[in-house]
Parts: C-alpha cells; structure tokens; sequence
C-alpha cells in the first residue's frame, strides 16, 4: 500500500518539529560549520560584489555575527531584504547596527539609513529555506512566497546558494511552476550542486 506524499503543511511542520528538538547549543555549532565552509570557497569571493545574507531565526544559520565582517573586509557589500508589502526589496547594511528585528523574527535592515540595491546590482544571494530537497535543490519556503517572486524578476542576474542546516534536507518536496530551485546547497555537513535551475 502506498502512501500518499507529504503536502507543503506537513513538511513544514515535520522539520520545525525536527529543529525544535536540537538544543540551542547544536544549532550554534552547526551554524559556525556553515559560515567556515561559505569562508573557505575563495572561488566564491574572489571578485567582489553584492551579497544578500537573512538571518535573525533559531531555525537559521547565523550569518550575521561572522560573514558579514568578514565580507565586508574582503571589498564585498553585504544586503539583508526588507519586507514591502508582499514583495522584499534589498538594502546595503554595513554591520549589526543597520539591522533591528522585523514582524517576523528576521533580520531586516533599517530603511532609514540603508541604501536601496537594485536588484540587477545583487551577484550572489544567500537563499534561506524551511527545508531543501536533496536531489533537486527545490526550496520549501516559509509560505509567504517572498523568495520566490523575488527571485523570479527578469533583473535578478545573481547566482543563487542555498543554506540550511542537514536536519532540514528532505528527500523530495512537492514542486510548483513557481518555486525556485538552487543550484547549489551548503549545509554544516557537505555541499551538493545540481544542474543550473
């Protein structure tokens, strides 16, 4: 008897439950592995650019205390995205005190004193996820599709690398038209690359 796949819901669900049970302490190690493995692809950041990182979840590696500072020293500008009604709009931060805690948790930069980047500036987006599909790359958002539209405007050129720690990779996840895929996905444990997306 077969059983029928899991719907977005439930593998959300399944791997905020699967997070949950990792200890806080976990989490922090796994996020530090993250941000050594991004630091030691120097193919990655050889010529500079403009980088969008997220963060500000338990659930998240953090990018922020780390990899900003350093990519800031090696010539890169660093973006976080704010949320503008249902779409995210990129602002050049500088460090922790451009950034304040948005409605939902997230590290959102402060619009006040940010400069807007354009999406055609952006060469390398850091794409969070719920969970990634190991042999595909398919993303599981949050549900909002925030990500997806974004990534989807015809003036976004960037390359895009997925994070996220191992416990939220899946076998599959359920693929609509719409969802974005990665290319590549980095993890606290191994780096998997599929075709280009």
């Amino acid at each position: 008897m077969s059983t029928a796949p899991l719907s977005k819901a439930d593998l959300r669900r399944q791997v905020r439950e699967r997070l949950r049970a990792v200890p806080a302490e976990e989490l922090s190690e796994w996020s530090q592995q993250i941000v050594q493995r991004l630091m030691a692809r120097g193919d990655f950041w050889a010529r500079p650019g403009t980088v969008s990182l997220f963060g500000g979840l338990r659930n998240e590696p953090d990018l922020i205390t780390a990899l900003l500072p350093w990519l800031r020293s090696r010539g890169w500008k660093t973006a976080l995205f704010a949320m503008e009604g249902v779409e995210l709009h990129a602002y050049e931060v500088t460090g922790d005190h451009d950034l304040e805690r948005g409605s939902l948790g997230v590290w959102v930069p402060v619009i006040s004193r940010c400069r807007p980047i354009p999406p055609e500036e952006l060469t390398l987006i850091l794409v969070p996820g719920l969970a990634f599909s190991h042999t595909d790359g398919a993303r599981l958002g949050r549900g909002g599709g925030f990500y997806d539209r974004f990534l989807d405007l015809p003036a976004v050129k960037a390359a895009r690398l997925g994070l996220c720690f191992e416990a939220q990779v899946l076998q599959e996840i359920p693929r609509e038209p719409h969802d974005a895929c990665v290319p590549t996905l980095i993890t606290e444990q191994k780096e998997r690359s599929w075709p280009a997306v």
